[in-house]
């Protein structure tokens, strides 16, 4: 490869940390440089890299840190046509240090062979950030981190591989502990790229503004100063709610050292917009009536789980910039300024929206990701997945702009449009489920490849629902997943509905997982003039508690009942002697609380009756666990019975 020759007249930016002299603009802010570096950003760490095993941290060069390894490689374009292929073979399996019951699967050659590998082996990160958080973990009663479960997960996403673990216990579910771990772990490795990038940066200033003062005509400068990328955001942190971006970005700022946290700026203002504000437009009529009725009455009760979701700010429509400069952290910076970014894919999808209608210039800022982490993936498909896919189909694409960026500083692979090979995405969530796996397959095409967890038994949720309840499961036979709905919906208009047409006492209820199939079976229903009312994904609550006195008083006989409404409102229903699950639930801790709202009905009247196909399988084995599932699945006879 040819070296660079670089004239001593083209302009580069000299940082100004050589000197101890911090400047500043007349607007009481730090000065940009042409970089995009503020000039007090961070100091260099004399050590670089600290590498890390079970007893000991010892310093290597930086030049064997993942950090450097991942960003420095070029793809010949024999690598990158392979890659655009999307073929990709998980080639090995590791048992879950963390999970009897789970495994992790990789492409590729095997970077987690044994557990013993994993206690031992090196994860570099800088030695200020390890201390640091070797302090937190003994503060807040955690273990020594190289022999933790904090150890173990970091030392997987400093890989800078693509990783799908949706086999964890959220916070909301009692899995603080775990949840509290791995969020940590992607944290950290969050802090160690933004932190190691700006190191570098301003170490190749140094250089460069060295070189130009010893130069007597033009300086030879090799593609060693080649540092970043189109624009300044490095790591982008997708979230659902903004509870949970309260909860993720205060233990951001635990995590980072003091030294760098001396200031932290607007932290007023953030806490203001993401903290708890309760919105009486969220409670149904009853809830408000019991809270306006009397000032000492608490809202009607919701599960638990329910509670620690929401009970915060649940607002899904949120972005915010983060920048770290040399002693402080910045909140709603600009995103063309900021270090990260962490938003929710609704509020990012109406970005890309807004640019696609010309309403706005650019979302330039996701050019140059090279760390993209969406946590509680399961809660952001309750949402709407489309959003996230968009994003991630978005991201690392050729900006529009220069955006003050030296050109002569940008990675070649960034300049070639293969930076979608180089950006890592972690999805972590409590389930996996095809629209999960498809965006993991078609849109996450990091070239050091794959790992992902993958459960091999579930106990299933059946000894959580009533135990005299008898719950009958009907298979219907379908050739493809293209045909599932149709098949489906037949199953249901042949076999099912014949059976609750003519029913007089009505109290029948019809759960339905998806609003697609939500709007099928309102159609036919109405083709058929039947007494119903419904429990959508858009229905109004004022609407939704009409509908509720309609079903208990036997006004309507049916009810439509979607899993997105349970999920988001937990509204449970009076009156129900017989349940039809017309789609199993996404979410396994829904099944026995929408079964369980038959508690109360005469044993002698009440039914469950579940339908699936073999397509169903995610579903099924998280319901009534993996054993039961493979007899449902395999079996001749196409009933069964559940006690």
């Amino acid at each position: 490869m040819k070296r660079r020759k670089l004239s001593k007249k083209v302009a580069v930016s000299t940082p100004h940390t050589i000197s101890n002299t911090e400047y500043w603009s007349d607007d009481g802010q730090s000065e940009v440089t042409e970089s995009g570096y503020d000039s007090e950003s961070f100091a260099l760490d004399k050590e670089h890299t600290f590498t890390l095993d079970a007893h000991s941290a010892v310093k290597t060069s930086t030049q064997e840190s993942s950090f450097l390894l991942h960003l420095e490689k070029n793809l010949s374009d024999e690598e990158v046509e392979s890659l655009s292929k999307k073929k990709w073979k998980y080639r090995w399996e590791v048992p879950s240090l963390d999970l009897s019951n789970c495994k992790w699967v990789g492409t590729g050659d095997c970077c987690l062979k044994t557990q013993d590998m994993l206690d031992s082996s090196t994860r570099d990160v800088k030695q200020s950030l390890y201390k640091h958080w070797l302090e937190v973990c003994k503060l807040y009663g955690g273990r020594d981190f190289p022999v933790s479960k904090h150890g173990s997960f970091f030392n997987i996403f400093n890989s800078y591989r693509d990783v799908l673990h949706c086999n964890k216990k959220p916070f909301y579910l009692k899995g603080h502990g775990e949840d509290s771990n791995i969020m940590d772990a992607y944290l950290m490795h969050s802090l160690n790229h933004i932190f190691r990038s700006i190191d570098l940066v301003k170490k190749n200033d140094t250089k460069v503004a060295k070189l130009q003062e010893t130069a007597e005509s033009e300086l030879l400068i090799d593609d060693v100063v080649r540092d970043r990328g189109f624009t300044r955001p490095k790591v982008l942190i997708l979230l659902p709610i903004r509870h949970i971006a309260l909860r993720v970005v205060k233990r951001l700022i635990q995590l980072t050292p003091q030294a760098s946290k001396v200031n932290v700026e607007f932290m007023d203002r953030f806490l203001e917009e993401f903290g708890y504000q309760e919105d009486e437009a969220d409670l149904d009529n009853e809830e408000l009536k019991l809270k306006i009725g009397n000032s000492k009455s608490q809202k009607i009760s919701k599960p638990s789980d329910y509670e620690a979701l929401f009970g915060g700010n649940s607002d899904d429509d949120f972005m915010i910039g983060i920048k770290f400069t040399r002693k402080s952290i910045r909140f709603y910076s600009d995103f063309y300024s900021s270090d990260m970014i962490v938003a929710s894919p609704l509020a990012l999808r109406e970005k890309i929206d807004k640019v696609w209608a010309k309403k706005e210039e650019d979302f330039d800022y996701l050019s140059s990701i090279e760390v993209t982490i969406v946590d509680h993936a399961d809660v952001i498909a309750m949402q709407n997945w489309e959003h996230l896919a968009v994003v991630l189909e978005q991201s690392n694409r050729m900006p529009s702009k220069q955006h003050g960026t030296d050109i002569m500083r940008i990675r070649k692979w960034q300049l070639d449009g293969h930076a979608r090979f180089y950006r890592q995405t972690i999805v972590l969530g409590h389930y996996v489920n095809p629209d999960i796996n498809s965006s993991f397959n078609n849109w996450c095409v990091n070239y050091q490849g794959k790992i992902k967890s993958v459960c091999e038994t579930h106990k299933g949720v059946l000894r959580k629902v009533l135990p005299d309840l008898r719950q009958i499961y009907e298979r219907f036979d379908v050739g493809s997943i293209a045909d599932i709905d149709d098949m489906r919906l037949a199953h249901f208009i042949n076999k099912v509905f014949p059976k609750i047409k003519d029913s007089e006492e009505g109290g029948i209820m019809i759960f339905i997982s998806s609003y697609f199939e939500f709007v099928r079976v309102r159609n036919f229903l109405k083709s058929q003039n039947a007494s119903f009312c419904l429990l959508g994904d858009n229905t109004k609550p004022k609407d939704v508690s009409r509908a509720r006195n309609w079903f208990i008083q036997g006004k309507h006989k049916i009810m439509l009942y979607t899993e997105r409404l349970l999920f988001f409102r937990r509204y449970k229903i009076r009156g129900v002697r017989d349940l039809i699950i017309y789609s199993l639930p996404e979410r396994k801790e829904l099944y026995p609380e929408v079964v369980n709202m038959l508690e109360g009905a005469n044993n002698s009247n009440m039914s469950c009756t579940a339908l699936f196909s073999k397509l169903d399988w995610l579903r099924l084995e998280r319901i009534v666990g993996t054993a039961s599932a493979k007899r449902m699945v395999t079996s001749d006879k196409p009933v069964f019975v559940l006690c």
